[in-house]
């Protein structure tokens, strides 16, 4: 499946829509790696938008079912998962988004449910 923002978000989350492009995405691995090559900035951003929406967010994704979500539902569960897996940096107070030191980025491979999907 194509992910780009062109089916967009369903109506009532026109705002979330510009990080789409950016961080929309299916799979652990490629939130690691996105969340790793971000700028600490770019996930304030997301934070400081999405935080205050999430329950908002969460309410109007629980009226579909996980494996058969609509396309512009879909778009807002993988942005929703991006969301809850890339803003630790910002909550615990980083200065930057970069792992290597804990743990080198090339020897992760995270696999989980959303590979299946």
């Amino acid at each position: 499946m194509e992910l780009s923002a062109e089916a967009g978000l369903p109506e009532g989350f026109a705002d979330l829509e510009r990080f789409l492009d950016r961080w929309r995405l299916r799979d652990a691995q490629e939130r690691m790696e996105a969340m790793v090559a971000a700028d600490i900035e770019e996930l304030r951003d997301l934070c400081a938008t999405m935080l205050p929406r999430i329950e908002a967010v969460v309410n109007h994704l629980n009226a579909f079912p996980l494996d058969d979500m609509p396309p512009r539902e879909q778009a807002l569960f993988e942005l929703a998962l991006t969301f809850a897996e890339v803003t630790h940096p910002v909550d615990l107070g980083w200065a930057t988004p970069e792992v290597s030191d804990l743990y080198p980025l090339d020897g992760m491979n995270l696999v989980g449910p959303a590979r299946a999907w």
